[in-house]
């Protein structure tokens, strides 16, 4: 079966990519200074918008009539996602075929997570840029921009975090490519639109609905459990 990783980036360094030593194909979006690579690559350069979820749907996109079979997104930078993402991109693709979508670890959006601007404005990592503008607002918020895309998503969903999944061909061709450039459209407006926030959490439901609701509560214990006892993932 056919792998592909493909991987947003901006200024990371790639490094990590030399020590891919399996078959894939790699497609590299680009969005700030150029790099080269020792590994033959597809390289493609981008405009800085949209962060990573407007990466992964120009690449569904534009690759949706012959998407791989099996499709790993990363960020460019994945050592410092913790628990969120993998080291070891086969564990990406293990029961791929049956999950539909694979994270490294699962959470939940309870009706405490549809906040309208999620917890942007105190997060410490965006409170400066909300504050400064930098971040571009949405009107209607998460919860209505959510329901304007599945209008019978639950109040309890399963979620991930980091942008940084694997998905089957099945799961992506369970929506038209028109779904998808629909989408692309509300992320390709500003270089840091609220919107891919919103994304990075639909994700999971949008390529396998609520199957792994049971396996989320499960991770949630877990991450609950390294916290206390500070273990390392």
């Amino acid at each position: 079966m056919e792998t592909s990783v493909i991987i947003s980036r901006f200024n990371e360094n790639l490094d990590w990519i030399e020590n891919i030593n399996k078959d894939y194909i790699i497609y590299l979006y680009n969005k700030g200074e150029d790099i080269t690579l020792k590994k033959s690559i597809n390289s493609i350069n981008l405009p800085n918008v949209g962060r990573e979820s407007h990466t992964w749907l120009y690449h569904i996109t534009n690759n949706y009539e012959n998407i791989s079979d099996n499709n790993i997104f990363l960020q460019g930078r994945i050592d410092d996602l913790g628990c969120m993402a993998y080291k070891d991109l086969e564990r990406y693709l293990n029961n791929l075929e049956v999950n539909r979508f694979n994270v490294s670890r699962l959470g939940l959006l309870t009706p405490f997570h549809w906040k309208k601007n999620l917890t942007i404005p105190s997060d410490k990592r965006y409170k400066k840029d909300w504050e400064n503008a930098k971040i571009s607002r949405n009107e209607i918020g998460f919860r209505k921009f959510a329901k304007e895309i599945f209008p019978n998503i639950p109040i309890f969903v399963a979620t991930s975090y980091g942008g940084c999944f694997a998905v089957s061909k099945e799961a992506i061709y369970s929506h038209s490519k028109d779904f998808y450039i629909k989408l692309l459209s509300k992320c390709n407006h500003h270089e840091h639109p609220i919107e891919a926030h919103f994304l990075e959490r639909l994700w999971c439901f949008m390529f396998s609905q609520n199957f792994q609701l049971n396996k989320a509560l499960l991770d949630i214990f877990k991450t609950k459990i390294e916290k206390i006892t500070k273990l390392d993932y």
